[in-house]
């Protein structure tokens, strides 16, 4: 056990005091803040840069319609802000006021050009047209005054006076909605389907980032002779688990690092929004109790440790790193096949699909914790799909060590499957 704790210490603290550990663990919390951040901040200002009081509405319905979108453009009837420009057409009128608007238009004189016309009023369908330098989202404002003038106008029709149909057109539906889980405990629906896609996500960065650490490692190692001599000291097996161990202590650290960072940004969201003149909405936190966080702390450890024993028997059996980049495509597809089943995880967590591929060693570390984030999964399944995925990462890391202790000093020859299932069954 000594031997074995100085290699997981060795590997442990010499990549935790690299630069670019540091670099990558500070680094990652500022990529999350940019963009829980960045998009609903960029958004805002890009809605705000377009100022539609300078934009025309070529109003061909006869009616007052464009002065109405313009009055919802400028904040409905209690705003006070100033009012887009309405030039009413007739006819034969309507192209050429366009044509000397296009003019305009290409030379950014103009943010925009609204057309409404019979057909607008009768199906909603309006055209807009956009100078090169107005943003799309100029089209989401327009497109929504347009929606409620025409349900002020419709409603006014049916009877009702103004105030009314303005209350009515102004009245937006949304939807909380919850998951009821066994037990009656009931949870957002959204904010599992966040916590349960993004555990899945990360967990998946990590074991590709840290597997591959791995197989760098024995690449390296195997090339440059220094196995040769830490082999003198300590046995293959100490070698192989110290090694994994030791980065899979580094990767745990760094899990820890970026999910406190989200769990502080996403608490703190709206208000650095609301530092930056932003409106937003808090983003509510799971609540997972002990109980929830050991089964992924489980998958964590487990799903890591079997990809790190693959990534660790590919490395031992080739002599470069060209060869390796070739040789852990299979290995590298069992993880993309894990995240490609995540569309249908995330529309049925419990079908068929999810069920039986949460329970597959290969890909329960990925799949699982989405399911346990969006469904009631029965604890005798989730029992099931930690002891299959113990025995395999066991497994593998047997026969990683057998396949190490003999791959690992041998160099210049390419061996077979015949000579790696060979080496693998060796217990000597």
């Amino acid at each position: 056990m000594g031997k074995l704790a100085a290699v997981i210490d060795r590997e442990f603290t010499e990549r935790v005091r690299s630069r670019w550990f540091v670099a990558s663990t500070l680094f990652a919390p500022l990529l999350f803040a940019a963009l829980f951040i960045g998009p609903p901040y960029l958004a805002d200002k890009s809605s705000r840069s377009v100022d539609l009081s300078e934009m025309v509405i070529v109003d061909g319905t006869g009616t007052q319609m464009g002065e109405g979108i313009a009055t919802e453009l400028a904040g409905g009837l209690t705003g006070s802000g100033k009012r887009a420009r309405v030039i009413p057409v007739r006819g034969d009128d309507s192209t050429r006021v366009l044509d000397s608007l296009r003019t305009k238009l290409g030379e950014n004189a103009l943010p925009a050009v609204a057309i409404v016309d019979v057909n607008t009023v009768n199906t909603g369908v309006l055209r807009l047209l956009l100078a090169g330098g107005a943003p799309l989202v100029t089209s989401e404002r327009v497109q929504g005054a347009t929606e409620r003038e025409l349900l002020r106008a419709r409603v006014a029709e049916a009877g009702l006076d103004v105030e009314q149909a303005q209350r009515i057109a102004k009245l937006r539906v949304s939807a909380t909605v919850e998951r009821v889980m066994k037990g009656g405990r009931s949870n957002a629906a959204q904010v599992n389907l966040v916590f349960g896609g993004g555990v899945a996500v990360l967990l998946y960065m990590i074991i590709v980032l840290y597997g591959q650490i791995v197989l760098r490692g024995v690449t390296e190692e195997k090339q440059s002779r220094v196995s040769e001599l830490v082999l003198a000291s300590v046995s293959p097996r100490v070698l192989l688990f110290g090694k994994v161990f030791g980065i899979g202590g580094v990767a745990l650290l760094q899990l820890t690092v970026w999910t406190i960072s989200v769990v502080i940004l996403l608490a703190n969201r709206a208000r650095v929004l609301g530092a930056l003149g932003v409106t937003s909405t808090s983003m509510s936190l799971p609540s997972v109790t002990l109980s929830e966080a050991l089964p992924l702390l489980a998958y964590f450890l487990l799903g890591y440790t079997l990809y790190a024993a693959l990534f660790a028997a590919v490395g031992s059996i080739v002599s470069s790193e060209q060869e390796a980049q070739q040789a852990q495509t299979p290995v590298i597809m069992l993880l993309v096949g894990s995240m490609a089943l995540l569309q249908p995880a995330l529309a049925d967590p419990d079908g068929p699909i999810a069920r039986t591929m949460s329970l597959v060693p290969f890909s329960s570390p990925i799949l699982m914790p989405l399911r346990l984030g969006l469904a009631s999964v029965p604890l005798s399944e989730l029992a099931l799909s930690i002891g299959l995925l113990a025995l395999t990462t066991g497994a593998a890391m047997i026969a990683a060590a057998r396949l190490y202790r003999t791959a690992l000093l041998m160099h210049g020859k390419r061996p077979s499957i015949a000579e790696i299932l060979r080496w693998i069954r060796r217990n000597d």
